[in-house]
């Protein structure tokens, strides 16, 4: 499992891009519930110290689902309905830090309510441009050593 530090050094561009994105914009985030089913909601990702981080209020049920699967996906917000701009998909896992960690010092000294804080892992980086004149999506994609594709699940057929 990679860090966002780990992806600015294997690919600066797309970084960067993903940067512009996710950093303190309020994002889509999808974790799993203890019945398997998604959960997405919204958060403000912020990258420092060398990681992707998010937290929730210290209570939320997500801290519980987190706790029991730690597998994300986290998608930029759009900016119109054309895609100019483009978006930015990260996945991986969760991990807590502590509240007193480099990332998190800053928001726990103006924020009043306990927070849970998380470093993302990047398994999968893709950053995604609609070009020319049919506005064609172009994909520009990153994946951690040792990570490969998922894989779907074979569907039942029909009789």
């Amino acid at each position: 499992m990679a860090t966002w530090a780990e992806l600015e050094r294997a690919d600066a561009e797309l970084a960067a891009f993903g940067r512009e994105r996710l950093d303190g914009r309020v994002c889509f985030h999808a974790t799993l519930r203890r019945d398997g089913s998604p959960r997405v909601h919204p958060v403000e990702p912020w990258i420092a110290s060398g990681l992707l981080m998010v937290r929730f209020r210290g209570g939320s049920p997500k801290v519980a689902e987190v706790a029991g699967d730690p597998r994300y996906s986290l998608h930029s917000p759009m900016d119109n309905p054309n895609g100019e701009g483009g978006e930015f998909l990260v996945r991986g896992r969760m991990a807590p830090v502590t509240p007193d960690h480099p990332a998190a010092a800053e928001i726990v000294r103006t924020t009043q309510v306990p927070l849970a804080f998380y470093a993302l892992s990047l398994d999968e980086a893709v950053g995604t441009t609609y070009e020319g004149k049919e506005l064609d999506p172009v994909y520009r994609r990153w994946r951690a050593p040792g990570v490969s594709t998922p894989r779907a699940p074979d569907r039942p057929r029909a009789s």
